[in-house]
């Protein structure tokens, strides 16, 4: 995997963590917390966003030694 592959792997996760962001306030107004399946889709949307961000962590880190 060179730079450039990694790059386009970031803009990919750039995306989909901006689609979590805005998908997350638009679910909590909309929603009815006492159902279980709104917590639980609520819950599921905020463990995605941990990974996608760790994910985009891990990349940076990984195009630091590349990029020099």
């Amino acid at each position: 995997m060179n730079a450039d592959d990694i790059l386009v792997r970031v803009r990919r996760l750039d995306q989909l963590l901006r689609g979590l962001e805005r998908e997350i306030p638009y679910v909590e107004k909309a929603g009815d917390p006492v159902h279980v399946e709104y917590r639980e889709y609520l819950t599921a949307l905020r463990k995605g966003l941990v990974g996608v961000e760790n994910a985009l962590e891990t990349s940076a880190k990984e195009t630091q030694p590349i990029m020099r």
